[in-house]
């Protein structure tokens, strides 16, 4: 009979281990899960999420977050409680010294921090680009040569390639189309001679891409020998090229596989004693394995780790030998390689003290259970020996009823859900009132008046225009005409031919006209001054002038002398226009000094509206008049303004009721996400602030927690963590049992009260 623990099997198969290989290209990180049974390597599950802008430009946290995704959906295809820890880095050339082969110090950082924040170990690291031609080397059977062409949604690299080794490199975002940008880019290269082979990678649509260039008119300053042959690498082959080397490395051999990462999907495999049994098998019965060796390009200094000596060889040395034994990779996380600048890299390996990497067995460090010896005082051996078998099955069942008993009605298990609230905006036109109660059906906000009293002046630069100047003077002859005496006053204006008026100094009286019809007639004349009307040179007029009296025909005027003395000039004065200004810009520069003294002013929770009312100019002084000349003119006043302030607890009411309008009655909101904004705050008519406010929210997922709890009663980890990744805005989350139970699969209590489900926000 067969127990049902595997520690009384004495067959038991070695167990497996699992390793990671995380890729960070410019782009997007990649995550492949390793399989390790015997010598052998496979690949199990791959993930891959793109960044939002590049690389270089993510925020580590963001960083961090990604990649804890990018793992987190690669892992799903493991058993439950087992995660990776032991990584290999598949990284960009730029992030390692070319000459030192050591990271460099500020990515090295970056990279302890991830390996801080995500748990995991360091083992090595390689550059994708040359891991690629370390691949194609392998199966080609020569070190390459050619333009290897990285080809990303919005970024091309060329890498050129001459013996294996690269020799120049360059980079630029895709603008017409990739393959123009590519000819573009080539021109940069300082090669007398290109090799006529390009190898394109990680493409999409790579048939109609691989099209474009196989069709594309290449420039002929390119030094080009002949038409350049196009070839595409499968997706996913930067990664295929980091497991293969990372195996290569480790001295196991990598079974065929062809590595297609999804940012939707990945393969899942139902991970049982019978499916790890057969895999095991399908691993020991491959025959068509591929494998590759290569010189030693980002493991152990001086040493190549597929010359270690065998698993045994290397147990049986294990003790003697535990510290001189070298490390794989680096363990990030130890306190000697806290300072960073001074960590020894040789080949691209950070150089730390590790225990050795070994294959190690779960089950190897179980403990022993020893069963205790019966002896019978009676009845024969086939009795004894039936009586001894049912006490060890009695003793077996009363065990597993015990663990039975306490796993499902003691141990408790806490599901932590972390979501992403959605973020919404919505904007009103609202009005502040200081007279009328808060009616958020109508857009109202009830306000508190504060008044305070400012002081200062202001000085400006008068802007008015005048005219000053001398009238012209001089005497004119007036003539009549008519049969009677005329009399003029002063102050009766004449008019000059060209249409200047002059006004009489004093009174005149001009006699009629004498003689007859026959003899002729003679008329009456007097002479009188006259001043010009307005200021001006104008009015200078020379003599012998002639001037119209009025509307009469019978009278006319003459100046026998030029007229002199107008003169004229324009000064700068004090405008209307200067006063109203005055006003305005003092009250605006007194704002900011009345707003600080009112927030002071405000109590509690209160909050100043961003607009002030100017109530009145208590008290005001100008230094000049209205006309006066000027070049500039200065305001001293007092100013009394109003502001007005709201309840910030009103104000989150009244947008809670703003979003349920607009979206439901039944909606919760993150904690700490409501947001406010007052914009364009104007003055009505009757003395109230109308302004627009923007209101934004972080809204939660309507999760109904009884119905999980009920459903992961009856479901496995696997089945309920992906119940639990399924629901709305769920950005990550986590199972814990408490106390856990070493040696037994996790498996939910079936009360409900045992299972507790907890809601977090990011």
């Amino acid at each position: 009979m067969k127990l049902p623990f595997s520690f009384f099997n004495k067959n038991k198969k070695e167990e497996s281990e699992y390793f990671l290989a995380l890729l960070l290209t410019d782009e997007k990180a990649s995550a492949v899960i390793l399989k390790q049974i015997s010598e052998k390597l496979q690949v199990i599950g791959k993930h891959e999420e793109f960044f939002t802008t590049s690389l270089e430009s993510t925020a580590i946290d963001e960083l961090i977050s990604i990649l804890d995704k990018t793992i987190s959906r690669a892992e799903e295809v493991l058993p439950p409680d087992i995660e990776t820890h032991k990584t290999v880095f598949g990284l960009k050339d730029n992030w390692v010294d070319e000459g030192e082969k050591k990271i460099k110090k500020e990515y090295l950082a970056k990279l302890k921090t991830i390996c801080d924040n995500l748990d995991l170990t360091p083992m090595g690291f390689m550059v994708v680009t040359e891991a690629i031609s370390n691949l194609l080397q392998q199966e080609e059977g020569t070190p390459l040569s050619a333009i290897l062409a990285e080809i990303g949604n919005k970024k091309i690299t060329l890498s050129l390639f001459r013996g294996g080794k690269i020799s120049e490199k360059i980079d630029g975002p895709i603008e017409e189309s990739a393959v123009q940008t590519a000819d573009n880019l080539l021109k940069h290269f300082t090669s007398t001679v290109l090799p006529a082979r390009i190898i394109l990678y990680d493409a999409k649509d790579s048939d109609k891409l691989s099209q474009e260039f196989l069709g594309h008119q290449w420039s002929k300053s390119l030094p080009f020998l002949h038409v350049p042959q196009v070839s595409v690498l499968p997706e996913g082959s930067d990664a295929k090229a980091v497991v293969f080397g990372a195996g290569e490395q480790m001295g196991l051999e990598v079974m065929g596989a062809d590595i297609k990462p999804s940012s939707h999907s990945v393969e899942k495999s139902t991970f049982t004693k019978e499916s790890e049994e057969t895999n095991e098998n399908e691993l020991e019965d491959e025959q068509n394995a591929s494998s590759i060796s290569s010189d030693n390009f980002g493991f152990v200094q001086d040493k190549d780790i597929a010359k270690i000596a065998p698993k045994e060889e290397v147990e049986e040395k294990e003790i003697e030998q535990e510290k001189e034994e070298p490390s794989f990779g680096v363990n990030l996380s130890q306190e000697e390689n806290q300072e960073l600048p001074g960590e020894d890299m040789d080949e691209g390996i950070m150089q730390t003290e590790k225990p050795k990497y070994k294959i190690s067995s779960v089950m190897s460090k179980l403990p022993v259970i020893s069963l205790p010896k019966f002896s019978i005082p009676f009845g024969n051996n086939k009795n004894k020996n039936l009586i001894f078998l049912l006490a060890v099955l009695a003793g077996i069942f009363i065990l597993i009823g015990g663990v039975t008993y306490f796993y499902f009605s003691k141990v408790k298990a806490d599901l932590i859900l972390t979501v992403k609230p959605k973020m919404v905006s919505q904007a009103a036109t609202v009005t502040f009132s200081s007279s009328s109660s808060s009616d958020f059906s109508g857009n109202i906000i009830a306000t508190k008046a504060i008044e305070t009293s400012v002081n200062g002046d202001i000085t400006i630069n008068t802007t008015g225009k005048k005219d000053v100047g001398d009238k012209a003077k001089g005497k004119v002859t007036i003539y009549n005409n008519d049969s009677g005496p005329i009399k003029l006053i002063a102050g009766d204006t004449i008019k000059s031919n060209n249409g200047l008026l002059f006004v009489l100094d004093g009174d005149v009286n001009v006699s009629s006209a004498s003689g007859d019809i026959f003899s002729g007639t003679k008329p009456g004349t007097q002479d009188v001054n006259v001043t010009a009307k307005d200021i001006g040179t104008d009015y200078n007029l020379p003599s012998g002038t002639k001037f119209t009296v009025g509307s009469s025909s019978t009278l006319a005027a003459k100046n026998d002398n030029a007229f002199s003395g107008g003169t004229k000039k324009q000064v700068q004065v004090v405008s209307k226009n200067d006063v109203s200004k005055l006003r305005t810009d003092l009250a605006k520069s007194l704002e900011s000094k009345a707003r600080d003294q009112i927030v002071k002013q405000a109590s509690g929770d209160e909050v100043a509206l961003p607009f002030l009312l100017t109530v009145d100019f208590e008290s005001e002084k100008f230094d000049k008049k209205v006309d006066e000349e000027a070049k500039s003119i200065k305001l001293a006043a007092t100013i009394k303004f109003q502001g007005q302030v709201y309840q910030k607890t009103e104000m989150q009411d009244f947008a809670k009721s703003l979003l349920k309008s607009k979206y439901s009655g039944d909606i919760s909101f993150a904690e700490n996400t409501i947001e406010t904004s007052v914009k364009s705050a104007k003055e009505t008519k009757d003395k109230k602030i109308e302004a627009e406010v923007v209101v934004s929210a972080g809204l939660l997922p309507d999760i109904n927690l009884d119905e999980i709890k009920q459903k992961a009663k009856h479901q496995s980890l696997k089945e309920t963590k992906e119940m639990l990744s399924s629901q709305p805005q769920v950005a990550k989350t986590q199972i814990n049992f408490s106390p856990p139970v070493l040696f037994l699969p996790n498996i939910f209590p079936k009360l409900p009260n045992q299972i507790n489900v907890e809601i977090k926000t990011e």
